[in-house]
């Protein structure tokens, strides 16, 4: 899926995202979650490690729209 965030194109498969989160452990979850690989981690610890941003750079709800698009089970505390 290609996709625009903050003024630069990113392409990211669900794929990718699982693969790159595969032993990864998740950080603390304090509202909203996704699963990836059958574990839960918070959207922005998720998209900034594919994307190699840092957490001011996007919000949660950027993470969560894009993590939805990719088909990616998502939820809420």
């Amino acid at each position: 899926m290609r996709f625009i965030l903050r003024g630069k194109a990113h392409t990211l498969t669900k794929r990718d995202v699982e693969d790159k989160m595969q032993g990864r452990d998740p950080e603390v979850i304090r509202k909203y979650y996704v699963v990836v690989n059958g574990k839960n981690y918070p959207p922005k610890q998720v998209l900034e490690e594919m994307l190699k941003l840092g957490r001011v750079e996007f919000t949660t709800m950027d993470a969560t729209n894009v993590l939805r698009r990719l088909d990616f089970e998502l939820g809420q505390l």
